[in-house]
Formats: C-alpha cells, sequence, structure tokens
C-alpha cells in the first residue's frame, strides 16, 4: 500500500512539472517579431518653414522683409539647409525633446541689392542661429527660443506650392558658382530671361539680346543653341559674365525653384548658375 501511495505521488509530481514546462516560454522567446525594427517617431520640427519675424539687435520684432521668401529646411539627417531671402546656406542641427541647437551655417557669398534690407535680414538669421536653444510649435508655427527661452524666430509652415512657375516670371542672373563658392552677378548691367510656354526663351546677357529652344521634364531641362545678337560690351567684366552665363546655360540639366530662387545644376549636380524672379 505504501509503495502504491508512493508511485502516485511521483506521477503526479512528473504530470506537474510536465504541465509547468508546458506553460513556460522557451529561453529568448518573447511576443516580438524576431528582428522587428522599432519606427523612430519623426521630429514634428522636420519640414520647411518660412520666416516671418526674428529678434532684432535693438530687441525689437523685426518682419521678414516683404518681396523676399526666406525658407529653413529641417531635413530628417541632421542637415538644415536654405535661404534667408539671398544666400543659400547649410548647417547641422540636433534636437532632443522641445530642445534644439544649430551648428555654425556655411552659404555662399552673394550681393542681393534688392529688396532694400534683405542682406541685413540675412546676416541678422546667420547671427540667430548658433543663439537656438528650444523650440516650440503651435498649429502651423514654429518658434525658435534662446537659453533664456526669448523668442528668436518665428517661421510659419511653408505651403507646398510656395514655389512659382518657370513659365513666365521674368528672371534676373543673380550670381554663378565658382569651384564651389558663389559669385554675385554684377549690378548693372541687368542679364535676364524669360521662359515662354511655347519652349522658347528669351532675354539678354546685359549686352547681347539671346533666344532659343528649352526642354524640361520634371525638374530636368535641355537649353538648345541660342542665337545672341553681336553687340560688343564696354566693360570687360560683363563680356566676362556674358560668355559665363552662355557656357552655364548650355551646361544646365536640371533646374529647382524655391522661393524666388531659380538654381540650375550641370550634369554632375554641380550648381552653376542662380536667379532671382523680379516679375
Amino acid at each position: 500500500m505504501t509503495e502504491l501511495m508512493g508511485n502516485a505521488i511521483l506521477v503526479a509530481a512528473i504530470a506537474v512539472a510536465l504541465l509547468a514546462a508546458g506553460c513556460t516560454t522557451a529561453p529568448g522567446a518573447n511576443n516580438t517579431t524576431p528582428n522587428a525594427t522599432v519606427p523612430v517617431e519623426e521630429p514634428p520640427i522636420v519640414g520647411t518653414w518660412q520666416l516671418t519675424s526674428f529678434l532684432g539687435a535693438n530687441g525689437e520684432t523685426v518682419r521678414a522683409v516683404a518681396g523676399s521668401v526666406p525658407l529653413v529646411t529641417f531635413d530628417r539627417d541632421g542637415s538644415v539647409t536654405g535661404t534667408a531671402g539671398c544666400n543659400h546656406f547649410t548647417a547641422n542641427y540636433t534636437v532632443r525633446g522641445t530642445q534644439l541647437s544649430i551648428g555654425p551655417t556655411v552659404s555662399t557669398l552673394m550681393a542681393c541689392p534688392a529688396p532694400p534690407g534683405l542682406m541685413d535680414q540675412e546676416q541678422r538669421g546667420f547671427e540667430l542661429f548658433p543663439l537656438t536653444a528650444g523650440y516650440t510649435i503651435v498649429g502651423d508655427t514654429l518658434t525658435l527660443l534662446d537659453l533664456t527661452g526669448n523668442r528668436i524666430m518665428t517661421f510659419t509652415r511653408a505651403p507646398v506650392a510656395v514655389n512659382a512657375p518657370l513659365v513666365g516670371p521674368t528672371w534676373r542672373l543673380a550670381g554663378f558658382a565658382d569651384n564651389g563658392t558663389a559669385r554675385s552677378a554684377l549690378a548693372s548691367p541687368s542679364a535676364t530671361l524669360i521662359f515662354s510656354p511655347d519652349g522658347r526663351l528669351s532675354g539678354t546677357t546685359g549686352c547681347n539680346d539671346i533666344a532659343g529652344p528649352y526642354t524640361t521634364n520634371a525638374n530636368a531641362i535641355s537649353i538648345g543653341s541660342l542665337a545672341v545678337t553681336e553687340r560688343a560690351c564696354l566693360d570687360p567684366g560683363a563680356t566676362a559674365q556674358e560668355q559665363e552665363m552662355l557656357a552655364a546655360l548650355g551646361a544646365a540639366a536640371t533646374y529647382e525653384i524655391r522661393g524666388d530662387r531659380l538654381t540650375m545644376t550641370d550634369s554632375s549636380s554641380t550648381r552653376t548658375v542662380e536667379f532671382v524672379r523680379v516679375a
């Protein structure tokens, strides 16, 4: 009798052990899919924003210059690019929660005499970016803050259709890229281009009138042989500018319009020439 009871207890113990083993999670197992990638939440600051106001040197709030389209784009890769209305710039940024820091800016070096106040706005923007310590977003308004929480720059989210069309406006030559450094175009004589809907462009180099065909496909552009009048430029600098402008147009492979800026690049994606919309 004692032996039977002992065997029964042993069988029960084994059954309990087997049941426990069946309910125990195997080592290394969990409720997640193996090698599953947890999505990283995108910072709300990512996107393109248009400057509306900034802190002036005298401590007063200054509205963005009328007629300028200063745009700033915070990319997912930690870079911030844009224009304060004249030159293009790039910098790196880091964001943690509502903390934000923007590194030193690198910009092109063009001069933009119009509209009045544009260069002062740009210079002030370059002074304020490194002072950024935080940000807030309320609706479509982005505000950059300094270490003490003061507002230093305010932006609104840029509308999707902020860019002007290539066809129709008059584009004035703004400058050239020279070994990665931008050079301003001559203030006078002024060089301009107009792209017509019939696939023809016309304009002036500042000395001579030009005309010829062009085609576009998405952001690709091809400019055919241009007819050029044969007037002599009185200024040697204007002669050099004319030659460089014609060469840049002939080498154009892609174009981009951001705000009031038209930029053309060659087949190696090197920025070669830039125009500004004037009408």
